[in-house]
């Protein structure tokens, strides 16, 4: 019979499993889904967490720039900003990294063309009665100096010298014969324009006629992109292994020797020179008469330091930089740079 008693129990029996079995496959699914939201959520929490661990690089900056500035009049390489690979521990995680002050390097940016009376961003304070163009001719003839000095032949470093110029000058003509302007860029497999501003980041001489990547790896570490037109090169932080940055400034009116400035920085003092006069009494300068105008490019302090580090929380890590600028012997941030979370 159809509807037998233990027919009718198999019937059940199966449409009880069957709905257990469904019942199983939904709360699996819930579990997978539960799990899965409690995972991103772990994520967005720990992402956050290290987000804010990199935006606390900025206090942690600002505190040991504003040691060192609140006893010192000098800025040199014994101070507290110049240990490498400062680490600063944090709950679950920690903030660590290297400074660079941005007045050991050549300011690229220097090359900026500037007709007479337009002032930088800094209302030209040290420049008052000195032609703007004498002053970028002169950067022009530097930098091309570092960049023979540091092994890059001397076409190529003039191409690199006047393509650099026209990129940061703001009109669009070519201001050297091996300079170039839009028109070269334009005509490049992948077209863009020249900048026509000063550098952000030293990384945007990539863009520029000249500089491919080995090319870029040899010269960037002696090059920076400070946000001004003005040349102050600190003589207490430049590395011995870059004295060519003292040299370029001095090769085209003195000529002095290479090796005299590394030999000048390995007998340095520990805490820098306290002076431009205490710098320009040794011996290499000798019988040298140094304009006012020249000593203005020199300098024992700085106001521009960029952080570069990485910030960590549980697993997660950022990349971190961060630029300062010291005012009144207090550190503020004006770029903050973040990326590569993982």
């Amino acid at each position: 019979m159809l509807n037998s008693p233990k027919k009718q129990q198999g019937i059940a029996l199966i449409t009880v499993l069957m709905i257990l079995a469904i019942m199983v496959t939904i709360a699996s699914t819930m579990t997978g889904r539960l799990t899965l939201s409690l995972k991103r959520t772990e994520g967005l929490i720990f992402s956050q967490s290290v987000y804010w661990y990199g935006q606390a690089a900025g206090d942690f900056g600002r505190m040991v720039l504003n040691q060192d500035f609140s006893d010192s009049e000098v800025v040199s390489l014994d101070q507290n900003w110049a240990l490498p690979e400062m680490a600063f521990p944090l709950e679950n995680g920690s903030i660590a990294g290297e400074f660079k002050d941005l007045r050991s390097c050549f300011n690229v940016n220097t090359l900026g063309h500037r007709k007479k009376g337009e002032d930088d961003d800094d209302n030209n304070e040290d420049n008052d009665g000195i032609d703007k163009d004498t002053i970028s001719v002169t950067a022009l003839e530097q930098y091309q100096a570092l960049l023979e000095a540091i092994g890059i032949n001397d076409y190529v470093a003039e191409i690199i010298a006047g393509s650099t110029r026209d990129w940061i000058d703001k009109d669009d003509e070519n201001n050297t014969a091996q300079g170039a302007e839009d028109s070269f860029y334009q005509a490049r497999a992948v077209s863009h324009l020249a900048g026509n501003n000063l550098m952000v980041d030293v990384s945007e001489l990539r863009a520029v006629q000249g500089v491919g990547q080995k090319v870029y790896e040899r010269i960037s570490p002696y090059l920076c992109a400070i946000p001004t037109v003005k040349q102050k090169i600190n003589v207490n932080t430049v590395k011995v292994e870059q004295a060519a940055i003292l040299y370029a400034l001095f090769k085209k009116k003195f000529d002095i020797p290479l090796a005299d400035f590394t030999t000048l920085l390995e007998g340095r003092p520990i805490s820098g020179w306290n002076n431009i006069e205490g710098f320009l009494a040794s011996s290499i300068f000798s019988d040298l008469i140094i304009s006012t105008e020249f000593k203005k490019q020199l300098s024992v302090t700085s106001e521009y330091f960029q952080l570069t580090g990485t910030a960590e929380f549980e697993d997660r890590t950022i990349a971190v930089q961060l630029l300062f600028k010291m005012d009144e012997k207090k550190a503020k941030v004006i770029r903050y740079q973040s990326g590569g979370l993982k």
